[in-house]
């Protein structure tokens, strides 16, 4: 008797459901995940439609609480932290992250813009230095300069000693976070 092969998932932490076409996003995510043997699942997975007559804010609790049993039901997060909506990664993608770590799960933070904080930071908005060389910006609010692609708190969160993010502490592309997380399944099963 052979005992059955475990089926590794990963939960596709990122802002690709705000795309146009998140269906397809999904589709080539996934495809890049079977490429390693993962299977991929998708924060739309859950579909949660709206109840006639609930609430905006009944009907994003439900999306919470279902996304959030989606990556329970998961091993791992592969999660984009690619700039949206200005300099920083999605908040709700930060969110996941956060959750999936306490959780014990190991996350995989990829970018396909590699570019530190700071550089996209000055990208959006005028930043001054202060005296201590300190970079601010417009409001007068410290812009973190660690040299890192994302918030400190987003960088590097796998416990995996032989993941090797890259100089800014993240992946660059998909395909080299799934590698690390193929690397950390494969240490797992042996």
């Amino acid at each position: 008797m052979t005992a059955e092969k475990k089926v590794w998932r990963a939960y596709l932490a990122g802002p690709e459901v705000f795309l146009p076409d998140p269906g397809a996003a999904a589709d080539a995510l996934r495809a890049a995940c079977a490429r390693f043997g993962i299977v991929g699942v998708f924060p739309m997975d859950g579909a949660v439609v709206s109840i006639p007559g609930e609430t905006a804010a009944d009907h994003a609790g439900r999306i919470r609480a279902t996304n959030l049993d989606l990556i329970r039901n998961t091993d791992l997060v592969l999660a984009n932290v690619s700039p949206f909506r200005g300099p920083s990664a999605d908040d709700g993608t930060a969110y996941e992250m956060g959750f999936a770590a306490a959780l014990g799960r190991p996350v995989f933070a990829y970018t396909a813009t590699p570019a530190s904080l700071l550089d996209r930071t000055r990208a959006h908005f005028p930043l001054t230095q202060d005296t201590k060389g300190d970079w601010r910006d417009p409001e007068g609010r410290m812009v973190e300069d660690f040299g890192l692609g994302a918030n400190l708190m987003l960088v590097h969160p796998a416990p995996f000693p032989t993941a090797q993010p890259g100089p800014l502490g993240i992946y660059h592309g998909v395909d080299a976070a799934l590698s690390a997380a193929w690397d950390w399944v494969s240490f797992q099963e042996r």
